[in-house]
């Protein structure tokens, strides 16, 4: 993975940031010479419509490209210098002129969103102290269990004669008596990192259908659930009962309505139970959001809804939690 690669493999760049930065259209990319180091170096950077990124340091002195920048091998004070500014330069950039996605594909992001929106769980990174390892995690609400796990991997990992390059996959589980027949389907693969027998990898390079790979999501999700924790009536009626108790202008999160049912591991399951509330008669589940204030996305009503009984929300999007949570 190149450096600029590892900069902005989960952004995106906004064209009108681009040129206040200091970016020309032209080539069909968007391009800039920028100095640095005392004006020793030059960085030519040029952004491409399919968002990636390609880079050159010249040093100017001797009027060519700087090669010491990309060899891992020279480690001494001046080249790390140089590398150093130059990531500073690319850090800069990124901070200016994207907004950060969850994952690298275009797909594994489009996915998450479909896994939130069909069972009300996102990922967590249990790995990702610096926010350099993009691997997420789905689990189930009532057991703990992964059913998916989305990660960045070199392709070669699955396919010994892939080019070198990186690529979004996620991990499912699937039924052991269909992993062969799965195995021939163009974009599947003997998992990763994981018992090749009962988990597959699933390329999210568009090479499957979303359909496809929620249909694969699903049976993953099925075969990882924890009959003693499906979701019953007992839990059901708890859950909306206290959100019945919420009163107008007020919200509770999930995981406190988690900890009042005394299952305080339990948050994503209540995320589950408000998903389907309309199924269970009407309840004010839209007084129910997340621990940092969010409504459910795509449900705009949401915030409609609270606003009009005195919900005021913060700059960010979400409910001032501070003054707007139910206490206790």
């Amino acid at each position: 993975m190149t450096i600029e690669q590892k900069i902005f493999s989960r952004r995106r760049f906004s064209t009108k940031r681009l040129e206040g930065y200091g970016f020309a259209n032209k080539d069909a990319c968007y391009s800039l010479s920028k100095e640095f180091l005392d004006g020793d170096f030059t960085a030519e950077i040029r952004v491409y419509e399919n968002g990636s990124v390609r880079g050159r340091v010249i040093d100017n002195m001797m009027g060519e490209e700087y090669l010491p920048l990309r060899m891992p091998n020279y480690t001494g004070a001046f080249v790390g210098s140089v590398r150093e500014s130059y990531v500073n330069l690319l850090s800069d950039i990124a901070d200016k002129c994207c907004t950060e996605v969850t994952f690298v594909s275009d797909q594994s992001n489009r996915i998450a969103a479909a896994i939130f929106d069909r069972y009300s769980v996102e990922p967590d990174f249990p790995w990702d102290e610096d926010g350099k390892n993009p691997a997420g995690v789905f689990r189930h609400g009532n057991n703990n269990k992964w059913f998916g796990l989305i990660m960045n991997i070199d392709r070669r990992h699955l396919d010994k004669s892939a080019d070198e390059e990186t690529v979004d996959v996620i991990n499912l589980k699937a039924d052991e008596t269909k992993t062969a027949a799965l195995h021939k389907i163009r974009g599947i693969y003997p998992a990763f990192h994981m018992n090749h027998s009962k988990w597959i990898s699933v390329t999210l390079d568009d090479t499957l259908d979303d359909s496809d790979v929620m249909d694969l999501v699903g049976e993953s999700f099925s075969l990882t659930s924890d009959a003693s924790g499906v979701l019953n009536e007992k839990l059901i009626r708890e859950a909306l009962e206290i959100a019945d108790s919420i009163p107008p202008g007020k919200v509770m999160s999930y995981g406190q309505i988690a900890a009042l049912m005394g299952r305080p591991k339990n948050a994503r399951l209540v995320g589950k139970i408000m998903s389907m509330q309309d199924r269970f008669g009407n309840h004010p589940c839209h007084r129910v959001v997340n621990s940092a204030g969010r409504t459910v996305p795509g449900w705009t009503e949401q915030r409609e809804l609270l606003e009009a009984e005195g919900v005021e929300f913060r700059k960010n999007g979400n409910v001032d939690m501070s003054r707007f949570r139910v206490q206790g």
